[in-house]
C-alpha cells in the first residue's frame, strides 16, 4: 500500500485540480517502476495498492524502495512552481501459508501506519502474517 504524504496540505494549498494532477504523476511514477504483469490501482483518496506477481520475497524490498524513490524524485510542475511529493509504503508478502487477500491488505495497512507514524517517506514491512 502506498499513501501520498501530507496530501491534504497539497489540496488545501494548491486546490483540488492540482491535487488530482499530483495523483496522476504519482500513479505514473509507480507504473514506471513496475513490470508489465504487476498491478497498480488507486484504492481511494491518495492511497494506491500494488500487487507484484511472481516475485521472489527477497526482491520485494528493492521494488518498494524503487517506488518510494521514483515518487520522491518526481518533479511535479504546478504553473511555474515545482511541488515535492513523498509517499509512505506498507508491504505485506504472501507465502505458502494460505493467506487471503484481506490478510495481506490488513498486514500492508498496519505496515503503512507504521511508516506514517515513524516519519513518513519510508517503507515498512508487516511482520509474519497469520491467516484470519
Amino acid at each position: 500500500m502506498i499513501d501520498v504524504d501530507r496530501f491534504k496540505s497539497i489540496n488545501d494549498r494548491y486546490g483540488h485540480e492540482t491535487g488530482d494532477a499530483v495523483l496522476c504523476e504519482v500513479a505514473d511514477a509507480i507504473r514506471g517502476t513496475l513490470r508489465g504483469r504487476d498491478i497498480v490501482a488507486r484504492l481511494g483518496g491518495e492511497e494506491f495498492g500494488v500487487y507484484l506477481c511472481d516475485i521472489a520475497p527477497g526482491d520485494v524490498d528493492q521494488v518498494a524502495e524503487r517506488i518510494r524513490l521514483a515518487i520522491a524524485e518526481r518533479k511535479i510542475r504546478v504553473g511555474n512552481r515545482q511541488i515535492a511529493v513523498t509517499a509512505s509504503l506498507g508491504v505485506a508478502v504472501a507465502g505458502p501459508d494460505g493467506l487471503t487477500f484481506d490478510d495481506l491488505m490488513r498486514g500492508a495497512d498496519g505496515a503503512l501506519y507504521a511508516a506514517k507514524s515513524s516519519g513518513r517517506n519510508r517503507v515498512c514491512f508487516a511482520g509474519r502474517l497469520q491467516p484470519a
